[in-house]
């Protein structure tokens, strides 16, 4: 029995993550993110490929979990996806701001 509810764990993180990928894949590709980040996003294509280095970050880190042992792999491997997901998190954020104008400014009704 315990081994149903880590498959449907496991299975559910795997969609958010492939979600979160095609997200991060529609925004490099197209230049589209979604409608909740539109209007502080100014560079989507940066913005996409910080996406896609947060999940792989994150898949990163719950495959490390999943299949190594404690040890110098796992603490080697829990840097990397750390300091992915650092760099991730400052390219979206890096995304939301002009190189010419700073930071945007929020619109005011």
């Amino acid at each position: 029995m315990t081994g149903h509810w880590l498959f449907t764990a496991g299975l559910g993180e795997g969609v958010v993550l492939g979600l979160a990928a095609a997200v991060g894949i529609v925004a490099v590709r197209g230049g589209r993110v979604p409608g909740w980040e539109r209007r502080p996003v100014v560079r989507r294509r940066l913005w996409g490929r910080g996406a896609l280095l947060l999940t792989a970050a994150v898949a990163l880190q719950s495959l490390n979990l999943a299949f190594s042992g404690p040890g110098f792999l796992q603490l080697a491997v829990t840097l990397v996806s750390g300091a992915c997901l650092i760099t991730g998190a400052v390219l979206m954020h890096r995304a939301t701001r002009d190189r010419r104008r700073g930071p945007t400014a929020p619109s005011t009704p």
